[in-house]
């Protein structure tokens, strides 16, 4: 597989990497994780957990093209969060040094409101009981999903059967599959994708770097249907099967996916595959 970028979207290319194109792009993710020490102040065992994965799916024989992939996106996510984080340590500092005194109301500073706006956004979705603040954006994304899952999804369903009257025919089943993955509650009340996770939380200690590893797979999963949701849906009004007021209830699907994918800043998470010509 070849890995590039385009339009400012990661594209993921089915070619198998050479040996040289392997080494290239982990000394690529060593170079971002050292930026990550060295200009954001980040705890070593970030790199470290990250050549502890690269010796494990060598070891695995994993396919190094999805491997190098996802460990791309996940190392240029938290670069980043780091530097929007030091843009508002930056605002904030600005305001300290020039700004008179205002009234109690006026206080707060601009980088303030950004953030709580920001907070606010992921905050306003029902999580799926997973109470716990090192798990706080996975929960209020999958409970997004939830939602999505109930309120939307079953007149998806039956545009989508009439599309692909069998079920095993077009992307309906994998959708339905990974979204019921990602939705359906098991015995313990949460879905299937979070039982690991929840295995990590409940650990004593906790093993920070396989919880960050695990929050990364969910945020991953997660961003990835939204994705494929989100470029499957428009097609529907092309497909001519819509029955009346379905149009409508389509715009709003695909109105919500798209908030979705703002609202927890997953725009550039995105998996594209493009089949050798």
């Amino acid at each position: 597989m070849t890995i590039g970028i385009r339009n400012g979207v990661l594209k993921l290319k089915k070619k198998k990497l050479s040996h040289i194109e392997i080494e290239a792009a982990v000394n690529g993710i060593r170079k971002k994780y050292n930026d990550l020490l060295v200009e954001y102040m980040k705890p070593r065992f970030l790199r470290d957990s990250f050549e502890d994965r690269y010796i494990e799916a060598l070891r695995a024989r994993m396919d190094m093209g999805n491997f190098i992939f996802a460990e791309i996106v996940v190392v240029s996510k938290m670069l980043k969060d780091e530097k929007e984080k030091q843009q508002r340590l930056q605002i904030r500092k600005y305001e300290r040094e020039h700004s008179s005194k205002r009234a109690s109301d006026d206080t707060r500073s601009i980088a303030d409101r950004i953030f709580d706006e920001n907070r606010d956004k992921i905050r306003k979705y029902q999580g799926v009981g997973l109470d716990d603040p090192d798990a706080f954006e996975i929960n209020k994304l999958y409970g997004a999903l939830k939602f999505f899952e109930i309120s939307y999804w079953p007149v998806m369903e039956k545009i989508l059967r009439r599309i692909y009257p069998s079920r095993y025919s077009g992307p309906r089943v994998g959708m339905e599959t990974r979204l019921f993955e990602i939705t359906i509650p098991g015995p313990d009340g949460f879905p299937p994708g979070l039982i690991k996770l929840r295995t990590i939380l409940g650990r004593s200690p906790r093993e920070y770097s396989s919880l960050q590893r695990e929050i990364q797979r969910c945020m991953l999963d997660a961003s990835f249907l939204l994705h494929d949701l989100s470029e499957e849906l428009p097609t529907f009004k092309n497909e001519g099967v819509l029955l009346k007021g379905e149009d409508k209830a389509v715009e709003e699907t695909i109105e919500y996916v798209h908030t979705v994918l703002e609202d927890f800043r997953l725009m550039d998470l995105k998996e594209s595959r493009l089949k050798e010509k």
